[in-house]
């Protein structure tokens, strides 16, 4: 059996042609609509966020450091933190989701692998150990720019077993 290969004719081809470039198009309207920090999505963008650790019985702060966080479309979320809590290298970035809760609020889920142990360094590191860290915060929009939050963390060894938990809040300012 042999393939024949036949040129469609002059119309169809140029039909083709222009239902590809249509395709390939983005318009300008579009591509400033998904990039827009005040899209559909409310909390969707980059956001630079300072988090404030806190005594969970008493509210009373602890340490503080910056993250960075960016609500992606779809529902979920990369960081990076700067805490100095954590060695050189020993946690990478989290992943995590978010959903909206309702008008101006949004709930976040996060974890981070933590990579190796490290030893108590009081007063800037309690120690960790290889595993990972789940973080829970409740999310409300101050407006279009600002969010505050609250929540826990949770440290878990490799093996699964829990060996810390922690409370935390957080102010949120978006990247523009």
């Amino acid at each position: 059996m042999s393939w024949k290969y036949s040129k469609p004719c002059g119309g169809v081809a140029i039909a083709i042609a222009l239902a590809l470039a249509g395709a390939l198009t983005v318009t300008p309207s579009r591509t400033a609509i998904a990039q827009s920090g005040a899209s559909a999505s409310g909390l969707g963008g980059a956001w630079i966020v300072q988090v404030t650790l806190r005594d969970c019985a008493t509210g009373a702060p602890r340490a503080s450091f910056t993250s960075l966080v960016t609500f992606h479309r779809g529902g979920t979320l990369s960081e990076s933190t700067a805490s100095r809590a954590f060695a050189i290298g020993q946690r990478p970035s989290g992943h995590g989701i978010w959903t909206q809760q309702g008008p101006q609020t949004y709930l976040q889920r996060m974890i981070a692998l933590i990579l190796f142990d490290t030893p108590p360094n009081p007063p800037v590191s309690p120690g960790f150990f290889a595993g990972w860290q789940e973080v829970t915060h409740t999310i409300e929009l101050v407006d279009a720019a600002h969010f505050t939050s609250s929540g826990t963390n949770e440290f878990y060894k490799a093996d699964g077993t829990e060996y810390r938990t922690g409370c935390s809040t957080a102010v949120g300012q978006r990247f523009e």
